[in-house]
Protein backbone atom coordinates (compact mmCIF):
# COMPACT_ATOMS: atom_id res chain seq x y z
CA UNK A 1 0.00 0.00 0.00
CA UNK A 2 1.27 3.36 -0.56
CA UNK A 3 1.89 6.28 1.61
CA UNK A 4 -0.29 8.71 1.76
CA UNK A 5 1.62 12.11 0.45
CA UNK A 6 1.62 15.17 2.86
CA UNK A 7 1.89 18.69 1.61
CA UNK A 8 3.76 21.10 4.05
CA UNK A 9 1.64 24.45 2.70
CA UNK A 10 -1.36 22.57 1.22
CA UNK A 11 -3.46 24.69 -1.26
CA UNK A 12 -6.54 24.38 0.42
CA UNK A 13 -7.30 27.47 2.57
CA UNK A 14 -10.85 26.08 3.22
CA UNK A 15 -12.39 22.41 3.94
CA UNK A 16 -15.98 22.36 4.78
CA UNK A 17 -19.12 19.33 5.58
CA UNK A 18 -22.21 20.82 5.28
CA UNK A 19 -25.25 18.64 6.26
CA UNK A 20 -28.75 20.23 5.68
CA UNK A 21 -31.24 18.86 7.65
CA UNK A 22 -34.79 19.05 8.63
CA UNK A 23 -35.39 19.11 12.51
CA UNK A 24 -38.44 17.88 14.91
CA UNK A 25 -40.42 21.14 15.59
CA UNK A 26 -39.96 21.17 19.01
CA UNK A 27 -36.50 21.77 18.32
CA UNK A 28 -35.59 24.68 19.02
CA UNK A 29 -32.30 27.45 19.91
CA UNK A 30 -31.92 26.16 23.39
CA UNK A 31 -31.29 22.28 22.27
CA UNK A 32 -28.89 24.15 19.90
CA UNK A 33 -27.61 25.75 23.00
CA UNK A 34 -26.59 22.37 24.65
CA UNK A 35 -24.78 21.41 21.67
CA UNK A 36 -22.35 24.38 22.27
CA UNK A 37 -22.25 23.44 26.21
CA UNK A 38 -20.76 19.85 25.46
CA UNK A 39 -17.87 21.13 23.24
CA UNK A 40 -17.36 24.56 24.97
CA UNK A 41 -13.65 23.27 26.15
CA UNK A 42 -12.51 22.45 23.00
CA UNK A 43 -14.49 25.65 20.88
CA UNK A 44 -14.58 28.43 23.30
CA UNK A 45 -15.88 30.97 21.07
CA UNK A 46 -19.66 31.59 20.12
CA UNK A 47 -21.68 33.82 17.98
CA UNK A 48 -25.04 34.22 17.58
CA UNK A 49 -26.44 33.25 13.61
CA UNK A 50 -29.30 35.57 12.43
CA UNK A 51 -31.44 34.84 9.24
CA UNK A 52 -32.65 38.70 7.70
CA UNK A 53 -35.70 38.70 5.43
CA UNK A 54 -37.30 41.46 3.56
CA UNK A 55 -39.42 42.64 1.03
CA UNK A 56 -40.19 45.94 -0.85
CA UNK A 57 -43.45 46.41 -3.04
CA UNK A 58 -43.67 49.35 -5.55
CA UNK A 59 -46.58 50.68 -7.37
CA UNK A 60 -48.57 53.42 -6.44
CA UNK A 61 -47.39 53.52 -3.15
CA UNK A 62 -43.81 52.12 -1.40
CA UNK A 63 -44.13 49.18 1.19
CA UNK A 64 -41.25 47.64 2.62
CA UNK A 65 -40.95 44.92 5.38
CA UNK A 66 -37.82 43.16 7.29
CA UNK A 67 -37.37 40.84 9.81
CA UNK A 68 -34.39 38.89 11.56
CA UNK A 69 -34.49 35.96 13.66
CA UNK A 70 -31.74 33.51 15.03
CA UNK A 71 -31.43 30.56 13.45
CA UNK A 72 -28.62 29.07 15.38
CA UNK A 73 -24.70 29.26 16.46
CA UNK A 74 -21.39 29.53 15.10
CA UNK A 75 -18.44 28.53 17.27
CA UNK A 76 -15.03 28.57 16.91
CA UNK A 77 -11.67 26.73 18.20
CA UNK A 78 -9.00 28.24 20.21
CA UNK A 79 -6.75 29.10 16.91
CA UNK A 80 -10.01 29.84 15.28
CA UNK A 81 -9.00 27.37 12.32
CA UNK A 82 -11.86 24.96 12.90
CA UNK A 83 -15.49 26.56 12.71
CA UNK A 84 -18.72 25.09 13.50
CA UNK A 85 -22.18 25.81 12.77
CA UNK A 86 -25.07 24.23 14.39
CA UNK A 87 -28.76 26.03 13.16
CA UNK A 88 -31.96 24.86 12.97
CA UNK A 89 -31.82 24.35 9.24
CA UNK A 90 -28.41 22.07 9.61
CA UNK A 91 -24.87 21.53 10.79
CA UNK A 92 -21.78 23.14 8.83
CA UNK A 93 -18.23 22.12 9.93
CA UNK A 94 -14.99 24.21 8.97
CA UNK A 95 -11.63 23.85 8.49
CA UNK A 96 -9.60 26.93 7.87
CA UNK A 97 -5.50 26.61 6.39
CA UNK A 98 -3.29 25.25 7.55
CA UNK A 99 -5.23 22.02 6.25
CA UNK A 100 -3.84 18.66 8.12
CA UNK A 101 -5.60 15.45 5.97
CA UNK A 102 -8.73 14.08 5.19
CA UNK A 103 -8.93 11.53 7.82
CA UNK A 104 -8.49 14.01 10.81
CA UNK A 105 -11.12 16.66 9.00
CA UNK A 106 -13.89 14.02 8.46
CA UNK A 107 -13.06 12.30 12.19
CA UNK A 108 -13.52 15.98 13.91
CA UNK A 109 -16.74 16.14 11.51
CA UNK A 110 -17.79 12.99 12.36
CA UNK A 111 -17.37 13.34 16.18
CA UNK A 112 -19.34 17.05 15.98
CA UNK A 113 -22.29 15.62 13.93
CA UNK A 114 -22.80 12.93 16.37
CA UNK A 115 -23.61 15.19 19.17
CA UNK A 116 -25.66 17.61 16.86
CA UNK A 117 -27.34 14.76 16.18
CA UNK A 118 -28.05 12.85 19.22
CA UNK A 119 -29.36 16.64 20.43
CA UNK A 120 -31.32 17.47 17.61
CA UNK A 121 -32.89 13.64 16.11
CA UNK A 122 -32.48 15.01 12.58
CA UNK A 123 -35.82 13.61 10.62
CA UNK A 124 -34.53 14.18 7.40
CA UNK A 125 -31.09 15.33 5.66
CA UNK A 126 -31.66 17.27 2.47
CA UNK A 127 -28.18 18.09 1.29
CA UNK A 128 -24.67 16.79 2.04
CA UNK A 129 -21.91 18.52 0.84
CA UNK A 130 -18.56 18.71 0.90
CA UNK A 131 -16.22 21.31 -0.45
CA UNK A 132 -12.54 22.48 -0.67
CA UNK A 133 -11.69 25.91 -1.34
CA UNK A 134 -7.92 26.44 -2.86
CA UNK A 135 -5.85 28.95 -3.12
CA UNK A 136 -5.93 30.79 -6.38
CA UNK A 137 -2.53 30.22 -8.57
CA UNK A 138 -2.69 32.75 -11.17
CA UNK A 139 0.42 33.62 -13.48
CA UNK A 140 0.82 36.79 -15.42
CA UNK A 141 2.86 37.83 -18.36
CA UNK A 142 3.62 41.54 -19.46
CA UNK A 143 5.11 42.05 -22.46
Amino acid sequence: MQAKTRYSRAPITEALIDIQVRLPQEVKLDVLAQVYSSIQTEYPKREEMFMFQGQMIAGASVEATASQSQIGYRVFSDDQKQILQVRLDGFTFSRLAPYDCWETFRDEAKRLWSIYQSLTHPEAIARLAVRYINKARYSSTCG
